[in-house]
């Protein structure tokens, strides 16, 4: 038979592990991004660039995944921001400027024409802008609906 694994913090020290894990989590999301985007200004685009990246991206990607999916489920959004248009355009804004930059590097890294680099990056910056912009739209939707179902469950728990 398996054995129970009891908890040995108290309340105190339950609440500083949580909030350990906490800070641990956004350092590696962070950290990882970080990572992915220096990779890609030293190799470039192309070529074995994407295999010197591949186990950065699956790890990041599986916890930005883990992330959205389990906040949705639960019905949180965020602590400081609101689930409006107005946040999901800025933080597009703030997506699309970054890839701009990262691609313009990148590329003028590769090609060396400026102009080239501009173009490459706006247009990435843009698409990114858009693609944003869908997904946070699409993921406000799926948590204020979540959110009523959980208030409903509860409403009904309360009856």
């Amino acid at each position: 038979m398996k054995k129970k694994m009891t908890n040995k913090l108290d309340e105190m020290q339950e609440q500083k592990m949580l909030k350990i894990e906490h800070n641990g989590c956004w350092v590696a999301f962070w950290g990882l991004l970080a990572v992915l985007i220096i990779q890609l200004i030293i190799y470039g685009y192309g070529g074995d660039s994407w295999r010197y990246m591949a186990g950065e991206w699956l790890v990041f990607m599986c916890l930005a995944l883990y992330m959205t999916i389990d906040c949705l489920r639960n019905g949180v959004w965020d602590r400081r921001l609101s689930p409006t248009p107005t946040v999901n355009v800025c933080a597009s804004v703030i997506a699309g400027v970054v890839v701009c930059a990262v691609n313009f590097a990148a590329s003028y890294r590769k090609y060396h024409t400026p102009v080239g680099a501009a173009a490459a990056g706006f247009f990435m910056g843009i698409v990114t802008f858009v693609l944003c912009f869908a997904a946070l739209t699409w993921c406000t939707s799926l948590y204020k609906k979540r959110v009523n179902r959980l208030e409903q469950e509860g409403e009904e728990k309360d009856e």
